[in-house]
């Protein structure tokens, strides 16, 4: 029977051979999956939120800026395993957890070893620090960078064998255990910068316990694995997709670097507000990546072009189907936070690039990668963002209207969109005829969003968004029909 496939790089000799067909990739255990790990950082997100407003009213401001200090540096520790995770997660993507249980040991082994040798000298720089309370700062930025490191092989391991409840479970409980522990610690001291620090370590370490006992690497068989060679390997792979991530996190970020850089404060804070309301559909965005990849990855490669067309039509279906959710961002924003009714403009506009980042996230990278393509993509990646952060701040300084730089934003996720489905034509199997297609019915939607949102504000907005959904079904319906059609053609991905 066919073997998995990962991606050509990946192979290797001493890798199990599996006997049984691919796994089969149910449109369902796809929807199951998605739900679980979406319902994970959904809460996990609330319970963030919770902490923006909890941290710097139990702490000094004074304690919340060095606080903030180590959340700026933490945030940068995922560099430190140089890639070594996710190749790791290219590795095991889509296999059982019984295929690679065995290596996941040696792996958190290595991954210590090599940080003991990156941080050793980091720490002695740190020692040097005058300043205590820098010092202290710096401390915890290692302790964070090992646990943190630690905790993401695991979590990427069970994601690989599609295991997402423990993984959801993992995203909520880290900002959960760690605004638990700030709250008890306060209830008897004064909370400081020094309580922040370990109480988000602390929540880190409850993570790394909670994925220990679940996954105990330490039972597996043992089995004479090469080490370096399996690290070198990993990080060989690995380290072009860590530097697109960053890449594409930049990219999304763009247009708010360059309002930074020309617009006032308070233009930028509206500009800000419509930009972070897009972190709602941005959030489900990412949840349905690592769902999506995992099943991709034990999909049969011959099934894999069928999928890509299916499923990039379906997500532009659910776009259209959620874009009426300005109407929830408005009517929030008028209500609660009346002082930023001006960001509705900026996230009007927005919301219009959603589709192309999700086909991005969730498709373009998923065939990139288990494809061995990382180095094209994080060239095509680079490639993009420096034309982003030129256009978006050549808008911001010259054109004197952030609707335009949101819209140059749009046009370069569209742009971005384009130049992957170009370079993966062979492999999707894509041609102008499916561009025309996506960008028809993507088109007719803008145009309708674009009505009902400017006139809804005319008086009777549920009729205006009745006649979008009439509209859009009649677009729609062939649509649907052919590629539901396909879906159950292909139920066996």
């Amino acid at each position: 029977m066919a073997t998995v496939e990962t991606i050509p790089s990946c192979t290797d000799t001493e890798r199990p051979v599996r006997k049984d067909a691919p796994t089969a990739m149910r449109p369902s255990a796809v929807a199951a999956d998605i739900a679980t790990l979406g319902t994970g950082t959904l809460l996990a997100g609330l319970f963030n939120v919770a902490l923006v407003f909890v941290v710097p009213k139990l702490a000094s401001v004074e304690d919340y800026g060095y606080w903030r200090t180590f959340g700026l540096y933490a945030g940068y520790v995922g560099f430190l395993h140089f890639g070594f995770a996710d190749g790791a997660l290219l590795r095991w993507a889509g296999r059982p957890i019984a295929e690679f249980h065995h290596e996941i040991w040696p792996a958190m082994k290595y991954l210590f070893w090599q940080h003991v040798a990156v941080l050793a000298p980091l720490g002695a720089l740190v020692a040097l620090i005058p300043e205590g309370r820098l010092r202290f700062v710096g401390f915890g930025v290692i302790i964070c960078a090992l646990i943190f490191n630690e905790m993401t092989l695991l979590q990427f391991g069970l994601q690989s064998a599609r295991a997402f409840r423990p993984v959801a479970i993992s995203v909520v409980a880290a900002p959960a255990a760690f605004l638990g522990f700030l709250l008890l610690c306060h209830l008897k001291w004064h909370s400081d910068y020094r309580q922040l620090v370990e109480c988000y370590l602390g929540g880190y370490v409850v993570v790394l316990a909670f994925l220990l006992g679940w996954t105990k690497p330490w039972k597996a068989s043992p089995v004479g694995l090469p080490i370096i060679a399996f690290a070198k390997k990993c990080v060989t792979t690995g380290w072009p997709i860590v530097i697109a991530n960053t890449g594409v996190i930049l990219i999304v970020f763009a247009d708010r670097l360059a309002v930074s850089w020309a617009a006032s404060i308070q233009d930028f804070a509206q500009y800000s507000l419509a930009a972070n309301a897009m972190s709602v559909p941005i959030t489900v965005i990412q949840a349905c990546s690592k769902v999506f990849f995992s099943h991709l990855a034990g999909a049969h490669p011959e099934r894999r072009r069928q999928v890509y067309g299916v499923s990039s039509r379906m997500l532009l279906i659910a776009w259209v189907i959620l874009l009426p959710y300005y109407f929830v961002l408005d009517a929030f924003i008028r209500h609660v936070l009346p002082k930023y009714v001006a960001s509705l403009a900026y996230a009007r506009i927005l919301l219009l690039g959603i589709p192309f980042f999700a086909v991005i996230q969730i498709l373009q990278m998923s065939y990139t990668y288990l494809n061995g393509r990382q180095k094209q993509f994080l060239t095509q990646t680079v490639a993009i963002l420096c034309l982003s952060l030129s256009f978006t701040a050549v808008a911001a300084f010259r054109a004197g209207s952030l609707q335009i730089v949101a819209g140059v934003q749009v046009a370069i996720l569209g742009g971005w969109w384009f130049l992957n489905e170009w370079s993966l034509r062979r492999l999707t199997g894509e041609r102008r005829r499916d561009w025309g297609k996506f960008l028809a019915v993507y088109g007719l939607a803008c145009a309708g969003y674009c009505m009902i949102t400017a006139w809804s504000g005319h008086g009777r907005p549920g009729l205006w968004l009745l006649g979008y959904y009439v509209a859009m079904g009649a677009v729609l319906t062939p649509v649907c029909r052919r590629d539901i059609r396909l879906l159950n053609e292909i139920r066996g991905w």
